[in-house]
């Protein structure tokens, strides 16, 4: 069973750090990337203008077509951003689950002063650890979830030390079925991309607009680049954003910027740290 240490939560807390700044440089790559396949249209569009090869003339058709396309990348975005609010708080509420865990147990001595809690408390702390190393995708589920069963042992071993405290006992069971319940909600986030068909259509959408555009019929070259340039943009941008954040736990894809913080999660794991180098120091709460 991995225990949580010292060396292991500096190791998590300089990750966390090393991950921020690496986000400031993946999404600048985006950026960057985007600008350069929008060059791209636009030295296209130069080309089938030099060449006479522009069929299409501009109607109200082709407005629709644009209002189309963002009403549906507007949903796109609603859908995605919704999961990603929702993901920002879990890292907070395993944090809460797991430090009242951990002090719920702590306070058993005093309910039973002949009650010892180190093993449970270590339990805790470890399942801490391949908790956050599962997030970071170090740990597969099925891992997780073999430390998960052995922390809830060692939870039903504190609880019998309250000795028929019903209440108590049944608080503790609580706050183990709290964790699994997020633990299942992150694995489907993870696991669950938001309606593949309306991803498609967006591709296709977006696909067909900038085809329209390079091969639009003008009279004025650079009004029709600012436009190409504007809307391919933003278009093109905003559905590589929506993809990105459409998983908020992808700390394992090199090309993933933006992802929930973890920080309030390893902050509370040093305060499991101190609750169990107390109890096994026979400091009372």
């Amino acid at each position: 069973m991995p225990t949580l240490t010292l060396q292991s939560l500096a190791d998590f807390a300089a990750y966390s750090r090393r991950r921020r700044r690496e986000a400031a440089r993946r999404r600048a790559l985006k950026l960057l990337k985007v600008l350069l396949l929008v060059l791209l249209i636009g030295l296209a569009k130069l080309l089938v203008h030099h060449l006479g090869l522009e069929p299409i003339q501009v109607n109200p058709l082709f407005t629709s077509l644009v209002a189309s396309t963002v009403f549906l990348l507007g949903f796109l975005l609603n859908g995605v951003l919704s999961d990603f609010k929702e993901s920002e708080r879990l890292p907070g509420e395993l944090a809460t689950g797991l430090e009242v865990l951990s002090l719920e147990i702590r306070a058993i001595p005093a309910h039973n002063p002949a009650a010892v809690v180190d093993r449970p408390l270590m339990a805790v702390a470890s399942f801490a650890d391949a908790l956050l190393a599962w997030l970071l995708e170090r740990l597969s589920t099925r891992e997780l979830l073999q430390q998960f069963h052995q922390c809830h042992g060692a939870t039903v071993e504190a609880a019998v030390l309250l000795q028929g405290n019903a209440t108590l006992q049944a608080r503790l069971m609580a706050e183990m079925g709290g964790l699994l319940k997020l633990i299942n909600r992150i694995d489907t986030i993870r696991q669950t991309s938001f309606v593949p068909l309306v991803y498609w259509l967006a591709y296709a959408s977006t696909a067909l607009l900038c085809t329209g555009l390079v091969f639009m019929a003008t009279t004025t070259i650079l009004e029709a680049i600012f436009f190409i340039f504007v809307i391919a943009f933003l278009l093109i941008f905003l559905i590589r954003l929506i993809a990105d954040i459409d998983n908020p736990f992808g700390f394992a894809d090199p090309n993933s910027a933006e992802d929930v913080e973890l920080e309030v999660l390893v902050e509370a794991m040093g305060r499991l740290l101190a609750i169990r180098d107390a109890a096994c120091a026979g400091v009372r709460p």
